[in-house]
């Protein structure tokens, strides 16, 4: 008796199978959990669906069906990394509040180097943007003074000063032929002439590797604490000069 066909399958969401979920069921949360931390093992750069799939053991198809691109992916791992810069947020003056979102800032990135380049030079990120931490920053702003097309001005030189050190800090050596790219930093350090260079070499000794150009560690394994404050102490004064003259301004 000849075997029965079996009936054509439907189009819509993939079946499930133990090996699908590999003991959870697949969602949007799981898959981008799954993607940040492949993104923070081997960067952006490397990231790819198939991978990905492979770490969830599922079919590429059944990642599309919760998150349909790979920019969204990375957009979502990004996002997810990002989460919590706004909670328990600090009270008081809004000198304290800048100082305190620079410093978050730069901890979630130092808990997630890999990302750096993303946020530095990609737009990407400005998919799933947190509203909640550009809520606070413009809070603050406006609690400095600042309104109209001032505040604008004041909101673009906080963001990019907040991912300005971070990024720069967590730069990373290149991987292929780490060795010989090290070699030629400290060699290249080494040629700075006392005549023709010479106040950056009466520097030089405190400067090489704790410097930014002038070192060859990136701040993942070797921070810049001290430059960061001095950094931030930069940015809120600046912050408020800016604010009072503009007043002075108004005013005037």
């Amino acid at each position: 008796m000849p075997t029965k066909p079996p009936p054509p399958r439907r189009a819509g969401r993939p079946r499930k199978t133990a090996d699908d979920t590999h003991g959870a069921a697949l969602s949007r949360e799981r898959i981008l959990e799954a993607a940040l931390a492949l993104i923070d093992r081997q960067g952006p750069q490397a990231f790819n669906i198939r991978e990905l799939a492979q770490v969830l053991k599922v079919f590429p198809s059944a990642i599309y069906w919760h998150v349909p691109s790979r920019n969204e992916l990375i957009s979502g791992a990004v996002a997810l990394a990002m989460n919590g810069v706004a909670d328990d947020w600090v009270t008081g003056r809004w000198q304290d509040r800048l100082a305190a979102l620079l410093r978050r800032y730069r901890e979630v990135l130092r808990r997630h180097p890999r990302l750096a380049p993303l946020v530095a030079s990609e737009l990407i990120y400005n998919a799933t943007f947190d509203a909640t931490m550009l809520d606070h920053l413009v809070q603050l702003l406006e609690d400095a003074g600042f309104e109209g097309d001032g505040l604008v001005d004041a909101y673009n030189v906080v963001f990019a000063a907040m991912c300005g050190f971070a990024t720069m800090e967590l730069s990373t050596a290149p991987t292929e032929g780490a060795e010989a790219w090290e070699n030629a930093c400290r060699a290249q350090i080494a040629r700075v002439d006392a005549v023709r260079q010479p106040a950056l070499a009466r520097h030089l000794g405190a400067m090489q590797n704790r410097a930014f150009v002038l070192r060859w560690s990136s701040g993942d394994g070797q921070p810049l604490d001290s430059g960061f404050e001095a950094w931030i102490d930069v940015i809120v004064r600046g912050v408020e000069s800016r604010a009072r003259a503009l007043r002075r301004a108004a005013s005037g």
